[in-house]
């Protein structure tokens, strides 16, 4: 028996979490796996079956569901981060519910949608609420062979889910307990009411106005004498916990006969959110909390010794809660816009402080009200397998029915609620100046998503071995219907979603050296015209195992090495254009009006011609790859892949002059190259030593180019996107803070503001035309998706004691600062301390930030530039386990 303590660190945008996890598994019959040497995955996921990895040839990245359960986080998406070489991990946010972050498979590969198909099980499915302890593996499908089979929705790569399944042995339960807590690493910080005062002078002298504050206001805020009159809140402590708790609690049950196999597991996740408990607090408010229950049962029943009946059932309950506001991202903002010396939080008779500009954090969280939302979904599979071994050896043929259901249901209870601005009157005493009014809570129930698929699939496998010819080979046809609709209201979007697939794959290896495959789909969508409905998807890959070659067999030093390759076609049909483009559209617009009545009626015209042509987008893709394994210690891999994207929508602005005042149609037109690798390095100890070690390196790198994309004409080249990357950000490009009013003088005229001060952002006049303006606008900084990854997984075991660590790291990217975070009394915002390396004359030597304003500065602040992009390069330690296994 194992007994592991886990400790875990992360950071998840703004979040640290640690957890400490006990598990027990409680067997009759021990089977114990060295952790060290089984480093290597023998059996490789591909859609529909399995190879194993000397045999595949396409591109498969693959992470065990055990390296999963390393991390601790109530997404799974996020416990993926720096594990699937290939695969880019955007987390977006932190807070409970909705920190579901967005995935890429090599990148971007279109300027369109880049959205990764999920299959789980051999269905499409979301991956996001599964939980570690069902997952068996994931994989990322990464090339054409690889995917091809799902033709016209492979192109943006396919990611692999395949959960656990019982097996021929006694009973095993696991139970596992994990329970921790996550703190922010760090939160927006504001300055408080003296230093708020003393800039925000500063600011409206810069701007020519009088001071607001004075000497005797800056001596109340210092000394805090007057807290109500000259208060310093900091809304942070007044709303947020320095940190809340994380548990996730699993059961799990494994075993099965001869005849019936079944894995069952049950799981909980709980996740307070950082908000102070008001729903203790108060009636009208609720707790800020996440919770989940995730259920599965897997049952593989042989009929009979030819035919097997599988059972899938899975489901999860999610709740979540906040109070106050429907989203976390609108309370933080809503702190961006307050001033500490606003209002008091508690007036002095005990009512809510507020203002006619700025209502109150706290009330708001406690007295507006509260959101919950509660979503469903499950998933089922039932699939027959018939051994048609009287036909001939290692045929099968297997039908599969698979039903998906999702539901998402929301409540709102919404009010208002009093504060009171205070002031003085002529006696000095205390006014009371009410601002809103109490009411009851106003209930509002809806359906805010839904959807439901059904999917048929029938296969034919044949898989054997003739002497040293090793065949196999898969037929496919399936169907999926998926309905989905918005708020439960029909609309042109809920119409059904069909997709027919036809495929196959036919695998032929010789004498363990030589492999090729040529896998294929036949994809159609109804979202076409019937003319151009369907498409063909090829592809083919070789393989050569060189290490079974006469002049390498049984050599001491190469102990593997294979050479593979691969190229063929499939497709992206998530083009993002209006359904059914093949017809066209009509909108109501405008009118005349007729009589003495003067009587309007209603005129139509068409927005949208229609395009019979309109087609899913094409991807040529390039796989090159080796693998090579040094005196059974040393194991290194390498593949350089290049990606040619063409026929994206796009209208054709270049080719269609605008004067003519046509609706452009949409066309297949647009190009895209993406080209990279991915390499791997590790070492192994020998499993002889009392102290063993895998010490694993991981690097990819991808790199898109917009080839071309029908630009509306511009006058110089820089301004065209075509020739960037897609996502390339365009701005002004800053070159520094004016210095005096000579050299704005002596400078192009910036006409972003109704007057440029020393302090200001200068920039640089591309055209040379004494005038900055839209066309001085060209490609800054880089994008915000990194162009490499990499990771460093470290594994140390000595006697009973092991540490596992993983480190990741991107590179390549910007990040940029333009929330209200960075502009200090922006919008009646607040100020935080980026402004005190603000531009006055006696800082103008070292100054990294630019002159205070009181007012609006769009010439700062309102322009995308180049000052404001900072380098988002990083590496962290993603998580740290620390295990002790007691010996029997």
């Amino acid at each position: 028996m194992k007994k592991v303590i886990k400790k875990y660190k992360d950071r998840i945008v703004l979040t640290l979490a640690f957890s400490v996890c006990f598990s027990y598994t409680i067997h009759a019959q021990v089977i114990e796996q060295d952790t060290v040497s089984n480093n290597k995955i023998e059996i490789s996921q591909v859609l529909l079956g399995e190879q194993p990895n000397w045999k595949v040839t396409g591109s498969v990245s693959t992470v065990k569901g055990e390296e999963l359960q390393k991390g601790f986080n109530s997404n799974l998406g996020v416990s993926l981060i720096g594990r699937l070489p290939g695969l880019t991990v955007q987390q977006f946010g932190a807070e409970p519910g909705y920190n579901t972050p967005g995935i890429l498979s090599r990148g971007i590969g279109t300027f369109k949608n880049n959205k990764v198909l999920v299959i789980i099980d051999g269905f499409e499915g979301d991956y996001e609420n599964l939980v570690p302890d069902e997952i068996e593996s994931i994989s990322l499908l990464k090339d054409a062979s690889a995917t091809a089979i799902y033709g016209s929705r492979a192109a943006n790569g396919v990611l692999l889910v395949t959960t656990k399944r019982g097996e021929n042995q006694p009973l095993k339960v696991r139970f596992s307990l994990k329970h921790g807590f996550q703190s922010p690493v760090q939160l927006p910080e504001y300055l408080g009411s003296y230093d708020y005062a003393l800039l925000y002078n500063e600011a409206l002298t810069n701007d020519g106005k009088a001071e607001l504050y004075s000497a005797e206001d800056m001596s109340a805020y210092k000394l805090g004498s007057d807290p109500y009159f000259h208060p310093d809140v900091n809304w942070n402590d007044e709303l947020l916990r320095k940190r809340a708790g994380l548990s996730n609690y699993g059961l799990s049950f494994t075993g099965g006969s001869e005849n019936v196999r079944y894995f069952v597991a049950l799981n909980a996740i709980s996740n307070g959110g950082i908000y102070k408990r008001t729903g203790d607090m108060s009636d009208n408010s609720i707790n800020s909390d996440y919770n989940r229950y995730n259920v599965r049962s897997n049952i593989d029943v042989d009929l009979n010794r030819n035919l097997t009946a599988t059972l899938n059932l899975s489901g999860s309950v999610e709740n979540k809660s906040n109070p106050g506001s429907y989203r976390a991202s609108d309370v933080f903002s809503g702190l961006g816009k307050i001033a500490p010396n606003a209002f008091p939080v508690y007036n002095p008779n005990g009512s809510y402080g507020g203002s006619n500009i700025n209502s109150n954090p706290l009330g708001d969280l406690l007295e507006l009200g509260f959101f919950e939302s509660n979503a469903r979904r499950f998933q089922s599979t039932f699939k027959l397998t018939e051994k048609l071994n009287f036909i001939t050896e290692g045929l099968s043929v297997s039908g599969a029915i698979s039903f998906n259901n999702y539901f998402k249901g929301s409540s709102s209870k919404i009010r208002e609620y009093e504060r009171f601005a205070i002031s003085k009157n002529s006696t000095d005493e205390i006014v009371y100046n009410k601002i809103g009014q109490n009411t009851s809570l106003d209930g509002v129930e809806n359906a805010s998503d839904q959807w439901r698929q059904f999917a048929l699939r029938a296969t034919v496998n044949y898989e054997r071995t003739f002497n040293n010819h090793a065949i196999s080979g898969l037929l496919l046809a399936g169907s999926d219907n998926t309905v989905d609709r918005i708020g439960g209201v029909e609309a042109i979007s809920s119409f059904p979603y069909k997709h027919n697939n036809y495929g196959g794959r036919f695998t032929y290896a010789f004498s363990n050296k030589y492999i090729a495959e040529f896998s294929f789909g036949i994809n159609g969508s109804e979202n076409f015209h019937k003319d151009n409905r369907y498409g063909f998807f090829p592809a083919s890959s070789l393989g050569w195992v060189i290490s079974n070659e006469e002049f390498l067999k049984g050599n001491s030093t190469v102990t593997f090495l294979k050479l593979k390759g691969s190229y063929g076609l499939v497709g992206n049909d998530i083009i993002e254009v209006n359904r059914f483009s093949f017809k066209p559209v009509y909108n109501y617009s405008g009118g005349y009006n007729f009589g003495t009545a003067n009587t309007s009626v209603s005129g139509m015209h068409q927005s949208a011609y229609p395009n019979a042509n309109v087609t899913w987008e094409k991807s040529k893709m390039l796989n090159v790859g080796l693998e090579v394994s040094l005196l059974n210690r040393i194991d290194f891999s390498l593949e350089v892949f290049k990606e040619n994207r063409y026929d994206i929508i796009g209208k054709p602005y270049s080719d269609v002059p605008g004067y003519l005042g046509l609706p452009l149609p949409d066309l297949n037109i647009g190009e895209v190259s993406n080209k990279g690798f991915e390499t791997m390095i590790r070492y192994t100890s020998s499993k002889a030593k009392s102290f063993q070690y895998v010490i694993e390196a991981n690097a990819w790198y991808a790199k898109n180019t917009l080839d071309y994309y029908s630009e509306v004409p511009q006058l110089y080249d820089w301004q065209y996107r075509t020739g960037n990357s897609v996502i390339q950000p365009f701005g002004y490009e800053a070159i520094g803070l004016f210095q005096d009013q000579a050299e704005i003088d002596a400078s192009p005229k910036q006409n972003f503001s109704d007057i440029v001060l020393p302090g200001d952002i200068k920039y640089r006049d591309m055209n040379n035309d004494n005038v900055i303006d839209d066309k001085d606008i060209h490609a800054i900084g880089k994008s915000n998706l990194p162009e490499l990854n990499f990771n460093l997984h470290v594994l140390l075991k000595y006697k009973g004691f092991d540490i596992d660590a993983l480190f990741h790291g991107i590179s390549g990217t910007d990040v940029y600062l333009g929330t209200d975070y960075y502009k200090a009394f922006q919008n009646n915002g607040t100020v935080s301390p980026i402004a005190l390396g603000r531009w006055n004359e006696a800082t103008k030597a070292t100054a990294s930030y630019p002159r205070l304003s009181s007012e609006n500065n769009r010439n700062n602040f309102g322009t995308y530039s180049s000052y404001w992009q900072q380098d988002g390069d990083y590496i962290k330690l993603r998580s740290l386990e620390l295990g002790y296994t007691l010996s029997d």
